[in-house]
């Protein structure tokens, strides 16, 4: 099996996560009840995701090229636990760690379980907001830039576990499974459950291995009883953004038990001593060892660039370019601007 093998932060503190990626989008306000205030803070704070900041600061931060947990750090400076709660006409939430405005993340025996009524409320504020066909284009560039990603390997997961290719007793095996192993150290592939690849664009496929947290995000929403409030609201607002979406199993490839390849990945030993450092900013990600070779690119076309200092695996080398794993992508670096360490 081939995979990326980069390291990410402990699973057992993200479940907080989604709370900001999907409940942020329908950001605090201070009157409960009044749909079209709660409504405006959805907008406002959409219009304000680049000015985020990291509020997990002993975390690395890779925003917003990152999964889960990162992601809700960077929401969660727009919006508090409090600042939500005093929007909502209930509890957030009906049991869990969290409690005096705090999510307590570091807690390894309980999640916070999700009130559905809080969540159905939220989905309808998103949903109200999303009908504004202006403020979804305005809106639009910044959405893509800072959480296309996420909301997209969100839809693929749910839509792959409900497609039909598992049946309930599978899918609830997997599910269980993933609860109480706490999001640790559960071999999906056990119960030959697969993780799809995200087609990102035409030429560049992304094996979702970091985001097994976002399948945990989901069985966790089984678990509590919040995962079809949870999927309305997430559907609701990424269709509102990328109508064209469909789910299809020849786009996001769900191989069977016992593949030994992956369509854009290239295999390389984690163990491996080399990485390949970014010196140079801006540095264009190309899809091939070559100057004239097409760029990786956001959604929305702009190109994509690695970070001054960055560090990724070293796959390998052609002519004046380095290969690496970029977020699970064998791209190629110009030498000109990287060094071997």
């Amino acid at each position: 099996m081939i995979m990326s093998k980069q390291p990410y932060a402990s699973l057992r503190k993200t479940a907080f996560a989604l709370s900001t990626f999907i409940l942020a989008l329908a950001f605090s306000a201070f009157i409960v009840g009044d749909n079209d205030i709660v409504a405006q803070r959805f907008k406002d704070a959409a219009l304000n995701l680049d000015n985020t900041r990291h509020t997990l600061v002993d975390e690395f931060d890779y925003w917003p090229e990152c999964g889960i947990r990162v992601t809700g750090s960077h929401l969660a400076s727009l919006i508090s636990l409090t600042e939500l709660q005093q929007m909502l006409p209930c509890p957030l939430y009906v049991s869990g760690p969290h409690h005096d405005g705090q999510w307590d993340l570091d807690n390894e025996d309980d999640f916070g379980h999700y009130n559905p009524e809080a969540i159905e409320f939220l989905g309808n504020i998103a949903q109200k907001v999303v009908a504004d066909k202006k403020f979804v284009e305005l809106s639009k560039p910044l959405v893509d830039r800072y959480l296309y990603r996420q909301m997209h390997i969100m839809m693929v997961i749910h839509d792959a576990l409900y497609d039909g290719s598992l049946s309930q007793e599978e899918r609830e095996k997997v599910f269980r499974g993933s609860v109480e192993s706490r999001g640790m150290d559960y071999d999906l592939y056990s119960v030959g459950f697969f993780l799809p690849l995200l087609n990102l664009n035409d030429d560049s496929f992304v094996f979702a291995n970091i985001d097994y947290r976002f399948l945990h995000f989901w069985a966790r929403r089984w678990a509590d009883g919040t995962i079809d409030q949870f999927y309305h609201a997430l559907s609701t607002v990424f269709k509102a953004y990328h109508p064209e979406y469909v789910f299809d199993p020849e786009i996001y490839w769900l191989p069977g038990e016992g593949e030994e390849e992956w369509l854009g990945e290239e295999e390389y030993d984690e163990d491996s001593e080399f990485y390949v450092v970014i010196d140079g900013s801006e540095l264009r990600l190309r899809l091939e060892p070559s100057t004239n070779a097409d760029t990786f690119k956001w959604p929305d076309g702009t190109n994509r660039h690695p970070k001054v200092g960055e560090r990724f695996y070293y796959l390998g080398e052609e002519g004046d370019f380095y290969q690496i794993s970029f977020h699970g992508n064998a791209l190629w670096v110009s030498k000109k601007y990287t060094h071997l360490e």
